[in-house]
């Protein structure tokens, strides 16, 4: 009898307790209403739930005392449904609510008694509503709150003591509304607050000092505004911000200090905003950055230095510029950098030393530029490059390609290079990167260009991966391949010696030339001096 007992009652406990008809109770606690025809509270609840959920119901208004007592209720939640009014007091009969969610209504006003008696709530919600303000007093009786969401709304303005109560406050979201300003001393009392979202507002401008109580924010979210500049000092007292988002507003520059009360920041993003130029300084202040994006500005080159202090970098995005030059060494310090982004610009050519040291890159993006070639070199000290993006570049298959092609051939992936394509010559337009030979490059000489060897080859073309650099008088050519430079032809003028004296030992000649080729360009300088029979 007693075997028989116990089982009737672990029976009992796995199915659903009795419940109003258009709504189910889960365990012993949880009670989820959705009825499209539901237009009140619907009675016989749960007097021991704990969470409660009205979620896409006919629910027009909640009254005083329509959810009756409940001293074991923790969580409410009315999400989608079709409420314009919450009465002052409805919830004043829920002493342990803690998490109150009023979500996705027509709510145009949030009166100032809808949170009396609820002082022990922690989190509320008022998310996508019709709300344009907030009333003076509404979070008194909420001293205890510490994360507040209020995104997707219509609110204009907030007055200036509106937060004067939420001493405890951590999160306060208000970003997808219509703020065109923001109080000097808005946030002064939020000191606790770590995480600050203002995202997809109309704010133009932020006043200095806005943030300065925020002495322990970790997370500042700014983007998607109309904010031209930052003032001096706009940052200051947030020694404790990780993480600053700036992206789609429409900075147009920046001042050479402006992170640099930013000491222990690791996620900057300045994506979609009308950045011409940078501070050789920006960055200087920033030793942890971990994450930079300067995607989608008016980027035409980088300065110098620019990122010497961010050793511990990990991902650079400078995809979506205008850039047509890169300084070689432009990247010195970024020891750390595993992934760069330079796709989407108007790069025609990269130099040499351009990825020395960086030793973990493991991702490049160089699609979508204007690149017919890459010098040889540029790969050799990234060792751990593994994505290399190379589609929609005029690659020249000729002889300057043997380097590339090279490092294709014994390190990548051929299906991750699959849609890089030769645009020439023509005999090999359309062909792609990595099925070309070898064998295939070539590169027809320039006129005037002397080829001092492989004297059997068709005359006009170096052989492939060879490049011979010449004058344009062609008395000077120097033959070289991929690696090094081999062979100097030099045709010397005639010795002509001062008036009255006779041409002898230890002549000296010396000369510099600016030498051409279709591979780029080379200096060289020669110095001749001729010596007697017994020298």
């Amino acid at each position: 009898l007693l075997v028989y007992v116990l089982l009737v009652s672990l029976l009992v406990r796995g199915l659903s307790l009795p419940c109003p008809a258009a709504c189910q109770c889960y365990d012993t606690s949880k009670v989820f209403c959705s009825e499209e025809r539901m237009r009140d509270i619907p009675v016989g609840l749960p007097g021991n739930a704990t969470q409660l959920f009205f979620v896409e119901t006919a629910l027009t208004s909640i009254r005083s005392g329509a959810l009756g007592s409940s001293t074991t209720l923790t969580k409410l939640v009315f999400l989608n449904n079709d409420i314009q009014e919450l009465e002052a007091g409805a919830f004043q009969g829920l002493p342990s609510l803690t998490e109150l969610e009023v979500s996705g209504n027509p709510l145009p006003v949030v009166s100032p008694g809808i949170l009396v008696g609820l002082l022990g709530l922690r989190k509320l919600s008022l998310a996508a509503n019709t709300f344009r303000s907030l009333q003076p007093g509404l979070f008194t009786p909420a001293c205890q709150l510490q994360d507040l969401r209020l995104p997707g709304n219509k609110i204009e303005a907030l007055p200036l003591g509106i937060f004067r109560p939420l001493r405890r406050l951590q999160i306060l979201d208000l970003s997808q509304n219509v703020l065109t300003e923001l109080p000097a001393a808005l946030l002064a009392p939020l000191t606790t607050l770590r995480l600050l979202k203002l995202s997809d507002n109309l704010l133009a401008r932020v006043p200095p000092d806005a943030f300065r109580a925020l002495g322990q924010l970790a997370e500042l979210h700014l983007d998607g505004n109309g904010l031209g500049e930052l003032p001096d000092g706009a940052f200051a007292g947030l020694g404790g911000l990780r993480r600053l988002q700036l992206q789609h507003n429409a900075l147009g520059s920046l001042a050479p200090d402006v992170f640099a009360a930013l000491p222990n920041l690791t996620v900057i993003s300045l994506e979609g905003n009308r950045l011409a130029t940078l501070p050789v300084t920006l960055f200087a202040g920033t030793p942890h950055l971990l994450h930079l994006s300067l995607a989608r500005n008016r980027l035409e080159t980088l300065p110098q230095g620019l990122f010497v202090n961010l050793s511990a970098l990990q991902t650079l995005v400078l995809s979506h510029n205008a850039m047509v030059h890169l300084p070689d060494g432009v990247f010195q310090g970024l020891v750390g950098l595993s992934m760069l982004q330079l796709s989407h610009n108007h790069l025609s050519s990269l130099p040499g030393g351009l990825l020395a040291g960086l030793p973990l890159l493991t991702t490049l993006a160089l699609d979508h530029n204007r690149l017919a070639h890459l010098p040889p070199g540029l790969l050799d000290t990234n060792g751990e490059l593994a994505h290399l993006g190379l589609a929609d570049n005029p690659w020249a298959c000729d002889c300057r390609l043997t380097y590339l092609l090279g490092w294709l051939q014994s390190f990548a992936e051929p299906l991750t290079h699959a849609q890089a394509f030769c645009a020439s010559p023509a005999a090999l337009q359309g062909q792609s990167l990595v099925k070309v030979h070898q064998g295939q490059l070539e590169c027809p000489a320039e006129p005037g260009i002397a080829l001092e060897e492989n004297l059997d080859r068709e005359p006009g073309k170096d052989a492939p991966g060879h490049c011979t650099y010449s004058n344009p008088e062609g008395t000077v050519s120097v033959a070289c391949d991929v690696m090094s430079c081999q062979q100097l032809s030099l045709r010397l003028p005639p010795p002509s010696p001062p008036p009255g004296q006779v041409v002898g030992p230890r002549l000296a000649y010396q000369d510099a030339w600016l030498l051409h080729s279709p591979c780029g360009t080379l200096q060289v300088s020669v110095l001749i001096t001729a010596q007697g029979k017994n020298e």
